[in-house]
This record gives structure tokens, sequence and C-alpha cells, in this order.
């Protein structure tokens, strides 16, 4: 079961973004020193001076099935667009790139880290405190020599894309008319592109209408 939950990877941001990717063909990484969890920043810092370069950027994704937290705090309101690639395809693609790693974030208590070991400098991209266990994420991690380096694109192929997935408060009609968009776009021709019913689903309704006999 665990093999299967972590078959994709997926990445939950704004419509603008996800164009760009689509377009492109590529992720953009971007510093972390705006991220919103201040112990998250702080590691990426360190591991900065660690490992002696001039800068480190970062992408968040997620292994984690579709869930609400997901759409609340990674996407803006109604435009929000979850990309749901196939790991193994992206990883051989973005394995190419130097400097680049991605894995699983660890999820640890404060005492898991009072007692390091020599060797948990290198595992300061990937772990987090506990509370944050339910994001199952799953970090690409890119070493720069330059100073200050704010952003850099990766290449991707889109033949890794499983599929697009539009937020659960997207209307309709713009539903329909954004996935015109993305069909126009090289690549995406035939990418599956479905609408979240999360938040309201006839089949899960439906289920409950029969459950209260009626």
């Amino acid at each position: 079961m665990a093999r299967d939950l972590d078959k994709y990877v997926r990445r939950y941001t704004t419509l603008s973004s996800a164009l760009d990717t689509l377009v492109q063909q590529q992720l953009v990484l971007l510093s972390p020193s705006k991220w919103d969890d201040l112990n998250d920043v702080r590691f990426m810092e360190l591991y900065r001076s660690f490992a002696n370069v001039g800068s480190v950027l970062a992408l968040c994704c997620t292994l984690a099935t579709e869930t609400y937290h997901h759409w609340r705090v990674f996407t803006q309101g109604m435009e929000g667009i979850c990309l749901e690639f196939e790991r193994r395809s992206l990883e051989s693609k973005l394995s190419s790139v130097p400097g680049l790693e991605m894995r699983k974030v660890d999820y640890l208590k404060v005492r898991d880290l009072e007692t390091p070991h020599p060797a948990d400098a290198n595992r300061l991209p990937y772990v987090k405190r506990d509370g944050f266990s339910d994001e199952r994420e799953w970090r690409i991690v890119l070493t720069c020599p330059e100073d200050a380096v704010m952003a850099k694109p990766v290449p991707i192929e889109l033949g890794s894309l499983n599929r697009v997935l539009l937020n659960p408060w997207m209307p309709p009609p713009l539903a329909d008319n954004l996935r015109g968009i993305i069909r126009k776009i090289p690549g995406c021709e035939s990418v599956r592109i479905e609408a979240s019913r999360l938040t309201n689903s006839d089949r899960w309704q439906a289920a409950g209408k029969a459950l209260a006999g009626l």
C-alpha cells in the first residue's frame, strides 16, 4: 500500500505557476527565505553553510492523496491547481540536473535532533517537526555556487504528468475554459484534467441521502 501512495508526487500551486510549468516544461525552484515555517528557513540556511555553497533553492511537493489542508494552505482561492506527476519518471529527468537532490521529508520530535550524528547534517533540508507529518512532503533541493540566487528553473518532461486537478471551488465555466486552454499547450493535448470533488461529491451526497432513507 505504501508503494502505491508513493507512486505520484503532487505540486499544489497557483494557476499562473501551473501554466508556466506546462508551457515552459519546467519547475521553478525558489529561495526558502520567505517560507512560513521559520524552523525550516533556518535549517535550509544552516545546510547552505554546512555545504559551503552560495545558495540553496527548493520546491515542495507531497506524496499525500488529496486533502483539504493542501488546497487551503498551498493554493490561492478558487484558482489553485494541483499537478500530479509520476514520481519515478519525474525523478529520472530531474536526476540529470547538477546539484539537485530530491527525497521524502522526515518528521521528527525535538529530542530526535538533540543527539546528532555528524552525518545528520546532510538531512537538514529534509527534516521537519512532527506536527507537519500529515503533509507527507517530498522536496526538491538545489545547491548553487552563486550567492543570493532567488529562483532557478529546472527542466521536466510533460510525459511524467499524470493529471491536472482543478480545485474544489473553481466555477464550472472557468474550469471548462481552463481545460481548453491547457489542451492547446503542446504536450498537453490528451492530459487528464479533472475537477476536484473533495467538497462537493455527488457520490458522497447520494450515499448520505441513502443513509437518511430519502
